[in-house]
């Protein structure tokens, strides 16, 4: 690989760290720019097939409806909320659990997050979860920024376990066969087998780097958004929060020894809430006063909307409620399951291509967050301009979100179809990282988590990157003599990681609270944090060996 094809393989990466990171762009306008360079340098330099190239943008705009369903469908759901006067309610009962911003920020993004994320992935926690946050008086950049971070860890066994069990199997496999037949053999009958392996190196790194995720949550909450920027505040609160981050991860390690990688998400952050919550009430391993205090913040969402309604607790939360029991049923129901994905619309040979897209019409959690918000009209006994007006202000609210995601993902696409090309390259992604493997092959239990990141960062998805390198980190595994299971899970670490700065992430992030056209700051703060994580999981793996 030339050094003039070196660039053109990194032109998404240094176009959307030039444009949203450096120049402070918002992804309105950051994505186009960055995609139509990512195009001009796939077909000039890359010699990518100009036909591949227009079937990936068609590719990318269809596939673009599935997260754009999602953030609008969790945003109608907020807005519902707000302007029915249940989240008044719901805001009341975090502050009866504790009135401190940090416990807060913990329940519902650690813990509450990292269920959703066990339910239904695809970045659903945060678009749930930030919301709540500014409801609850917490400034939306420092909402989303924390939202993003939380949901990382449990991302390992995110939509019942579909990064380990699909992502890495289907990147394993080279013409119909998995590269690791031979460990597969060693572990049980099936990938399921290997991959609760691969889970159990994962979620045991965790052990260290998922219990220090609350710490580095409150940490980041008081450090950059607090009147005093003071991480001391943050920290001020270390017993909670390590017993927060324990409570979760060590019954995800349980689930997941005893039962494989589908539930420890989903288990782990029940069990988690039922051992936190109590504890924050009584204020055990909690300093006597509570924190709550942030710097002026141009908070446009935190306006409260006047109402005479009153709810119940549980009348209040039926619409969440019945949320996570459509993701879990939907996900784990066999009957409901096939039923819903029987409503997929299908798009194939693209412009004539084998590229195809599709669309899960029912299966997607928007359509969850559509009937919700339908039933919360008829709960909530909204009269019509409070139903008018939550549909009009979520609406409204998408046009800059449509522009981002309908750039940023066939930019995506872009980059994961360029391996059709007259210069006889493999895609751009495999390049880079086979350029990274046989230079830095000496230290790859730092560099694997980042290659993790980089797939993330990139496709929005820790399912997808790990589909994009799993057969790479294998393959230098093998090279270098590593473990497979550590490299692989290596590498699905530096993809939850990456789930914390990926631009489709961070973008619906930014839209649900209101501040789409901030990304670049959320970015700024959420990347150091991501690298440290996999610098923190590269070194445990250096000193560990593997099982």
């Amino acid at each position: 690989m030339t050094l003039l094809q070196l660039l053109a393989s990194l032109t998404p990466v240094i176009s959307v760290m030039l444009f949203l990171v450096l120049l402070k762009m918002p992804a309105s306008r950051a994505m186009p720019i960055s995609m139509v360079m990512t195009g001009l340098a796939a077909v000039f330099i890359w010699q990518m097939d100009t036909t591949i190239l227009g079937a990936s943008v068609v590719e990318g705009l269809l596939s673009a409806l599935t997260p754009l369903s999602i953030i609008f469908g969790a945003v109608f759901l907020l807005n519902t909320l707000k302007y029915s006067g249940a989240m008044d309610t719901i805001r009341a009962g975090f502050t009866n659990i504790s009135g401190d911003a940090r416990v807060q920020v913990i329940i519902i993004c650690w813990l509450f997050g990292s269920f959703i994320e066990g339910s239904a992935g695809f970045g659903t926690p945060a678009a749930i979860g930030a919301p709540l946050l500014v409801l609850l008086g917490v400034p939306p950049v420092a909402a989303a920024v924390v939202a993003l971070i939380a949901d990382s860890t449990s991302v390992s066994f995110g939509a019942i376990g579909l990064p380990v069990l699909f992502g890495m199997e289907q990147g394993l496999m080279q013409g119909g066969v998995s590269m690791a037949a031979d460990q597969i053999a060693q572990h049980g009958t099936s990938f399921a087998d290997y991959a609760q392996f691969i889970a159990l190196h994962m979620i045991t790194i965790d052990l260290v780097t998922g219990t220090l995720i609350p710490l580095v949550l409150v940490s980041v909450l008081t450090g950059f958004f607090g009147r005093n920027k003071s991480f001391k505040e943050g920290l001020a609160i270390w017993k909670f929060a390590l017993f927060a981050g324990l409570a979760f991860t060590v019954p995800a390690w349980l689930i997941n020894y005893f039962a494989g990688p589908e539930f420890p998400s989903v288990i782990g952050s029940l069990v988690g809430m039922a051992l936190v919550i109590p504890v924050a009430r009584k204020g055990l391993l909690l300093p006597k006063t509570p924190w709550n205090d942030f710097a002026e913040n141009d908070n446009q969402t935190q306006a409260k909307v006047e109402t005479k309604a009153q709810f119940s607790q549980v009348a209040a939360w039926t619409p969440y409620i019945i949320m996570a029991g459509l993701l879990v049923l939907s996900r784990t129901v066999a009957p409901l399951k096939a039923w819903l994905t029987s409503f997929n619309i299908s798009w194939t040979n693209l412009l004539g291509t084998e590229l195809k897209a599709g669309f899960a019409t029912l299966y997607a959690p928007g359509a969850f967050f559509v009937l919700v918000c339908i039933l919360g009209f008829v709960l909530f006994k909204m009269k019509s301009p409070a139903i008018k007006e939550s549909i009009t202000v979520s609406c409204k609210s998408m046009l800059p979100t449509i522009i981002s995601l309908g750039a940023s993902v066939p930019m995506v696409k872009i980059f994961l179809n360029s391996g059709t090309n007259e210069a006889g390259l493999q895609s751009m992604p495999v390049a880079l990282a086979d350029m990274l493997a046989g230079s830095m092959g000496a230290i790859w239990a730092w560099m694997s988590p980042i290659v993790g990141i980089f797939g993330a960062f990139l496709s929005g998805s820790a399912t997808f990157s790990n589909m994009m390198f799993s057969g790479l980190q294998y393959s230098v595994a093998d090279n270098i003599g590593m473990n497979h299971a550590l490299v692989l899970a290596l590498q699905g670490i530096g993809a939850n990681a990456g789930n914390m700065m990926c631009v489709m992430n961070v973008v619906a992030a930014a839209t649900v609270v209101g501040m789409a056209g901030r990304e670049s700051e959320i970015i700024r703060k959420t990347m150091p944090v991501a690298l440290g994580y996999a610098l923190i999981a590269g070194t445990i793996a250096t000193l560990w060996g593997g099982l």
